[in-house]
């Protein structure tokens, strides 16, 4: 197996056991049976360790392109076809399938610290998409396109970073991944009919 590919693979497995913090260099050497400077000969640095990571996961789902997609959908079809087709569950679903993204993200959020970039051309890719509807008059333009996406990305993180808990409080016969489809589905309602613009 590729030297690179097992180093990033023993520093997922850690980075999602202690977050970017509590990992250290060489603890991620040592799960993954390399010496500390075979590492450094691969990654310079733990952050950009932890980057490629993050962009490893985030490019093998094609989160990028499926999010310009989503978001081109809805000039297509306008808003009711966008969620009808179920695109509003893109960032829901790469969260689902991709606990480990999930974790890693709790642990940044309690040790509020960011050190990664996002990948190249989503930001800008997305943001570019949402601007021009809000031009067209399909999205509500009295509202920053930044905000649609973290009204988007909150509402997905914040459910599988609780669902557990959640799923408890509501009761024992609460089936979690049902309780997913329902909410993302409500999720959908209340943020597009409440984006929708003039006409």
């Amino acid at each position: 197996m590729d030297t690179r590919l097992i180093i990033m693979d023993a520093a997922e497995d850690v980075f999602v056991d202690r977050g970017f913090s509590g990992s250290s260099i060489k603890s991620i050497a040592e799960r993954a049976g390399v010496s500390k400077s075979l590492l450094y000969h691969y990654f310079p640095s733990k952050k950009d360790l932890w980057e490629e990571v993050i962009h490893r996961r985030v490019f093998q789902s094609k989160l990028p392109e499926k999010l310009i997609e989503t978001v081109s959908s809805v000039v297509d079809g306008g808003i009711e076809a966008f969620r009808e087709g179920g695109k509003h569950t893109t960032y829901f679903e790469f969260m689902r399938d991709n606990p480990q993204f999930v974790r890693m993200l709790a642990w940044l959020n309690a040790e509020k610290a960011f050190p990664c970039d996002l990948p190249p051309g989503i930001r800008e890719g997305v943001l570019g998409k949402l601007e021009s509807l809000q031009k067209k008059g399909i999205l509500r333009d009295d509202i920053d396109p930044r905000i649609f996406v973290i009204c988007f990305m909150a509402v997905s993180e914040m459910w599988f970073m609780s669902k557990d808990r959640i799923s408890a409080w509501l009761g024992e016969d609460v089936d979690a991944d049902e309780m997913s489809r329902e909410y993302i589905d409500a999720v959908g309602k209340i943020l597009t009919e409440g984006m929708v613009g003039g006409r």
